[in-house]
């Protein structure tokens, strides 16, 4: 899990955490119950939790099941009804953490997302000058077949695109931003490529 604190651990984190102080307890509450047990429990459990942290940085698809995805609350002013309802969010919720974030009204924020960590983050129209939340074109080095489909782009034209711009495949980025007709580029080495 690194060296993140309890209100940053994913749902899943909390629960084997949770589930590994229980397991170690068992030894010295019980003091017949076999030791190799509660330890046997305990490797079995941190070997799933590291299975699944790897899977995810990998596999896109096990991304979404094990920590979900970004909700759009606002979106330019407007409230999404309907999103709300369904991660179960009421009004006094939602205003409440816009003003954390010193908003006041609705409609002064550009958006306001629904991070997949439980944190809001909110832009207002002041903040921001952004039509569009950007669009990641490619993440850890995949190709998101599904943004690229909204920009009406095919996976060849972008590796055109992105040869003759940054002079480098596809392959080599870990990242790539699509934002108001502006690509930003991340290499595999971790810089933001010129262009």
């Amino acid at each position: 899990m690194g060296k993140r604190q309890i209100g940053e651990l994913e749902p899943t984190e909390l629960v084997v955490t949770i589930m590994i102080s229980e397991l170690a307890t068992i030894p010295i509450q019980d003091i017949d119950a076999p030791l190799v047990n509660s330890i046997l429990a305990i490797f079995t459990l941190v070997a799933v939790e590291i299975t699944v942290s790897v899977l995810s940085m990998k596999s896109a698809f096990v991304r979404k099941m094990v920590s979900g995805k970004y909700s759009i609350l606002i979106d330019e002013g407007k409230i999404n009804v309907d999103e709300m309802r369904r991660i179960q969010l009421t009004v006094e919720e939602l205003m409440e953490e816009l003003r954390k974030e010193g908003v006041l009204n609705p409609s002064s924020v550009r958006y306001c997302m629904l991070e997949t960590g439980g944190n809001m983050s909110v832009f207002t129209k002041k903040e921001t000058n952004a039509d569009t939340l950007p669009l990641v074109l490619v993440s850890d080095g995949k190709v998101i077949t599904k943004n690229l489909k909204m920009l009406n782009i095919d996976r060849h034209k972008l590796e055109i695109t992105v040869s003759e711009k940054y002079g480098m495949g596809l392959n080599e980025l870990f990242m790539l931003l699509y934002s108001e007709g502006k690509f930003t580029a991340v290499n595999s080495r971790g810089e933001v490529c010129g262009g």
